[in-house]
């Protein structure tokens, strides 16, 4: 897209592997490609990866060879960016939020809510997280997280998997749940390992119905979000994050987060009619549309075009 004016916004990343942070600050830097008004460039640390996971390797323009946050027009942070720039900003900043405890004191996050920033929640219980510090400095907007469907795979033919637990987060809990479940007669299969972005969505298409446990606190958790869009049947235990979007028995199963609950919840869904399944499913990829990338891409630009007045 073309730039009236040649103005720059500047991110910065230190890459240590593929994450769901990452992936939504990707996102970020794609939305700000498509500004009239800004520029988008990235400055990787010298200890940033930069293997196929990094989506910003290779692109055109190469990143920053130096981190010069003076030289920005404007700078878009996330997380513990705030390290790498002067307390008193040089320009504008743009900071996504990604997660409830930034709003808590023990966060080291925390501290830099008081620094003069536009900020972006990613979900309303964050915003409700960081307001509640009363320290924030500056207007905050809550933009909740989108998924790129469109270029989603297509879900298996014939859904192979009769119950997946994706584990990452928690990892004793998947395995204990498994044993569970397995001992009740389930048939289970536990991915606790990290996988390309693809081939996580490829192994989600092919699960009937698909067990998410988050960190018991999250700022919104996308891939319950994702399983959704998969046409999964979703079971995520409540993570305060994702109450805005998973409704429980409604387009999931959104059990308190124990194990018992859990369990539970899958025997429950065990027992849906294919009826009743197929309408909370149906539910769930009408929830994953009503999170449009491009909905979120048109609320960030429109930061963008208003920056001068909302700084």
């Amino acid at each position: 897209m073309s730039v009236d004016n040649a103005s720059t916004i500047f991110f910065y990343r230190d890459f240590q592997g593929f994450s769901g942070g990452h992936m939504k600050v990707w996102h970020y830097f794609c939305h700000a490609q498509q500004s009239r008004r800004f520029i988008p460039r990235i400055f990787l640390t010298d200890s940033s990866v930069c293997d196929d996971s990094n989506p910003w390797s290779g692109i055109t323009p190469s990143p920053l060879p130096a981190w010069n946050p003076i030289a920005a027009d404007a700078l878009f942070l996330a997380g513990l960016d705030w390290l790498a720039v002067p307390e008193t900003p040089p320009c504008p900043v743009v900071n996504l939020v990604q997660h409830i405890r930034h709003g808590t004191p023990d966060d080291p996050r925390y501290a830099f809510l008081s620094r003069r920033a536009i900020r972006i929640c990613v979900s309303e219980e964050v915003t409700s997280s960081i307001l509640a510090s009363g320290r924030v400095n500056g207007p905050v907007v809550t933009i909740p997280n989108a998924i790129d469907v469109q270029h989603f795979p297509a879900p298996a033919q014939v859904r192979d998997i009769a119950l997946l637990i994706v584990g990452l987060k928690n990892p004793a809990l998947a395995a204990g749940l498994a044993s569970r479940l397995r001992h009740a007669g389930v048939h289970v299969t536990c991915q606790t390992q990290a996988l390309p972005q693809r081939e996580f969505l490829e192994l989600i298409g092919r699960a009937e119905t698909v067990v998410f446990l988050p960190t018991p606190q999250e700022g919104f958790y996308l891939p319950a979000l994702e399983g959704m869009a998969m046409g999964a049947l979703v079971i995520c235990p409540d993570c305060v994050g994702n109450r805005s979007f998973c409704h429980d028995q409604v387009n999931c199963y959104r059990p308190t987060y124990t194990v018992d609950a859990i369990e539970q919840a899958v025997l429950l869904s065990i027992a849906m009619s294919l009826v009743d399944r197929a309408v909370m499913t149906n539910e769930g990829r009408q929830e994953a549309l009503q999170h449009a990338f491009g909905k979120e891409r048109r609320a960030f630009l429109d930061i963008l075009d208003d920056l001068s007045s909302l700084w």
